[in-house]
């Protein structure tokens, strides 16, 4: 498709819907998914671990080591996490308020792995649909 500019020139305007990310082979993307899905699994673990295994014993136990550990190393890799998340909603073009949702879903336990298996949907209907615009619209309301 072409429509020329104010000077007269014609000027080539890309009638299929851009990229995900913006490339051309959705590389970036699919490494996005991968690394966001790898923080949302190892996070959700060591939180489970923590909330369930970590206080009680430091609260009935009196052995706080396990928290200290796992509080630890939950707490760097949920920074982690929040940065992939971001760039991985971001890059799927989800609304503020899923974004907002996913980036928190790292503090409940569980809700990280129900959130990566929302973005992983939404993912591949994405690069397996990017021609059906009405498909996004379903998968952002549902």
């Amino acid at each position: 498709m072409h429509r020329s500019d104010q000077g007269g020139r014609i000027v080539a305007v890309n009638a299929e819907p851009a990229a995900i990310s913006g490339s051309s082979d959705g590389r970036g993307d699919h490494r996005s998914l991968v690394r966001y899905r790898v923080l949302a699994y190892t996070t959700a673990v060591l939180l489970i671990v923590l909330v369930f295994a970590g206080i009680p014993l430091q609260v009935w136990a009196g052995k706080p080591q396990i928290v200290h550990v796992v509080g630890t190393a939950h707490g760097f890799l949920y920074i982690v996490y929040l940065f992939t998340a971001f760039d991985l909603t971001r890059r799927l073009r989800v609304p503020l308020g899923r974004m907002v949702l996913v980036l928190l879903a790292g503090t409940v336990p569980f809700c990280a792995i129900v959130a990566e298996r929302k973005l992983s949907k939404l993912y591949q209907h994405r690069e397996g649909d990017a021609s059906r615009p009405e498909l996004d619209a379903a998968v952002q309301e549902g």
